[in-house]
């Protein structure tokens, strides 16, 4: 067999990596002109020709520190150079030969299975509305996961690519970064969150504990570091618990106490963005606050912006409403991921669509005056129509109509 490597030298495989993100993929405009230049003018060559030939030639990653999505959390991720970060994309691309290794209780970054397909499977279990729940978070997963450990699952995994295992041992094994200012930091990278490869390593690192829970015929699903376990007393759930904790042990993990959760019957759980109770699939809690914080600090930005510079509120209006719309539809880009396209084919209420639109609707108004007060009524819901306000509630309704016609 070709080794993946050698592969990466190949113009065919760069043109077929390329048509994939092109028809496949969310990018942006500037993504796929990125993509396009890359592979055009083969920046690759250099990098694949000298790695094929068992020269490790990556330079050393950067350590960013970056706000978590939402929150005012941070979290660590590693980049390489732009033509290094293009070259393990492709890498990532190729390491699909492996997928079928992986198993069925993984649903992250993969092709034929998506988050959207365990919410699907969870859902189709019988007596769903009967099952106890445990819900874990694995603590800053990626970059805790021991090198050594990992390289050791890779070698029981690739068992046909001696060459390919070398370069992903080298890239693990090396344990160096450098920090914004240039200086080359010695520490324990784990996965490295950011880069292209991380999500093969964080699917491929805990495949004995779903291949164990699929074996016992547990009711298990994981999502990378999200895991949900279902049993039909508390007692099964119990024993399921003491497994996993058992298997993240002996995997060098921890479990963040804090987003350890167990429902009874009847209670809802969360998973994924998604929340379910009472036979209802809504947006979770957690995404919701989440997308409250952005609404949030967007507005006190724009009304910022708007004391300093004098603008009028129609304007500063139409700018928050306008970043809104496209994060939740953006008709114009059909490849950009959108709030509508991952949560309208999913849930079966319109409440919490409900609680978001009215929370929207209120930042809209407080640009204003910078306050929150019955004043602010004066603006009319027809008059922020006209700025371009659409509701998600409306939206969602028109979506599911189109389905079903």
């Amino acid at each position: 067999m070709t080794s993946i490597l050698d592969h990466l030298t190949d113009p065919v495989t760069w043109n077929e990596f390329l048509n994939y993100r092109l028809s496949n993929h969310y990018l942006s405009k500037k993504e796929k002109d990125q993509f396009v230049s890359y592979v055009q003018e083969k920046r690759y060559c250099p990098i694949a020709e000298s790695i094929a030939s068992g020269t490790y030639s990556l330079g050393l990653p950067e350590k960013k520190v970056i706000n978590k999505s939402g929150t005012a959390k941070k979290r660590i991720v590693y980049t390489f150079s732009e033509d290094e970060n293009m070259y393990l994309k492709c890498l990532g691309y190729l390491l699909y030969r492996y997928d079928d290794r992986l198993s069925d209780r993984c649903y992250s970054f993969r092709r034929t299975r998506s988050a959207r397909n365990a919410i699907f499977d969870i859902l189709s279990q019988d007596g769903r509305d009967f099952l106890f729940c445990f819900k874990a978070d694995i603590s800053n997963y990626f970059n805790s996961i021991p090198e050594d450990r990992l390289i050791s699952v890779l070698e029981e995994l690739i068992d046909d690519d001696p060459e390919l295992l070398w370069f992903l041992k080298e890239f693990l094994s090396c344990g160096k970064s450098t920090s914004a200012d240039g200086q080359v930091l010695l520490e324990h990278r784990g996965a490295m969150a950011g880069t292209p490869v991380s999500p093969f390593f964080a699917n491929v690192y805990l495949l004995s504990m779903d291949r164990y829970f699929e074996s016992i015929g547990s009711s298990y699903f994981r999502y990378s570091d999200d895991i949900l376990i279902f049993a039909r007393s508390r007692e099964e759930l119990d024993a399921r618990i003491s497994d996993f904790y058992s298997h993240i042990e002996e995997k060098g993990l921890s479990v963040n106490p804090k987003k350890v959760t167990i429902s009874s019957p009847g209670e809802p759980w969360e998973f994924l963005g998604f929340s379910y109770k009472d036979g209802e699939v809504d947006i979770s809690e957690v995404t919701k606050d989440k997308l409250k914080g952005k609404i949030r600090r967007k507005a006190k930005a724009l009304l910022r912006w708007k004391t300093k510079t004098s603008a009028d509120y129609e304007r500063a209006g139409r700018a928050l409403i306008r970043t809104f719309n496209r994060k939740f539809y953006n008709e114009k880009n059909d490849d950009l991921f959108t709030w509508s396209r991952w949560f309208f084919p999913v849930i079966t209420t319109d409440k919490s669509l409900h609680e978001l639109d009215m929370y929207l609707l209120e930042y809209v108004r407080y640009l204003d005056s910078g306050r929150h007060y019955k004043g602010n009524y004066r603006i009319s819901y027809d008059d922020i129509k006209k700025m371009g306000y659409r509701s998600l509630k409306h939206e969602y309704y028109i979506s599911r109509a189109k389905e079903e016609a």
